[in-house]
């Protein structure tokens, strides 16, 4: 219990401090982390699957063990534009595949698609614009390993915000070290 609400704390505090700076419009660089380790010590961000020869841009987006400053996980909020999330490194915005509880979230050029549009809650939920009932959530169970020694992966997709368990929903936007 004293462990929850630790974290409840902290995100509480994290929501007063991040709040006002989202109410502001203003770009926010880092990685986007989730709040919850769940399974990972070092936590989840998302990523673009792959690295350097075998980074593959055009795969759904997952969520991996945080890489402070690699390119294949940092991000921008309200850049190009309001509400969107921009990877400098390869002048992509991330994008829902449809408005749709399921599906991938992607890399696509940068537009005013309404599915790169997206909405940070004082709770941490990344929410889509076009239907606000649908947030980002990291899959459930265990993280799968990957070729690092404590390198793990899970799925990232679009789904019910209240039907899928906060902890799989609540994020730090501009992080630039795991907490």
């Amino acid at each position: 219990m004293k462990w929850n609400c630790s974290i409840a704390t902290g995100m509480l505090m994290l929501t007063l401090v991040l709040l006002p700076l989202f109410a502001q419009d203003e770009s926010v660089e880092g990685l986007i982390q989730l709040a919850d380790p769940l399974d990972e010590p070092e936590f989840y961000c998302v990523d673009v699957p792959g690295f350097g020869a075998s980074l593959d841009l055009d795969a759904p987006l997952s969520a991996h063990t945080c890489k402070p400053n690699a390119d294949d996980e940092l991000f921008t909020f309200n850049s190009p534009g309001e509400g969107q999330f921009y990877m400098d490194a390869y002048d992509l915005c991330m994008q829902a595949e449809s408005a749709e509880a399921g599906v991938s979230v992607i890399l696509n050029e940068c537009s005013d698609e309404p599915l790169q549009q997206f909405s940070i809650t004082g709770l941490g939920q990344i929410r889509l614009d076009s239907d606000d009932s649908l947030c980002l959530a990291i899959a459930p169970g265990d993280g799968t390993p990957t070729g690092g020694p404590s390198h793990l992966r899970r799925d990232l997709s679009i789904e019910s915000c209240d039907a899928t368990d906060v902890s799989l929903t609540v994020w730090h936007i501009g992080v630039s070290t795991p907490q």
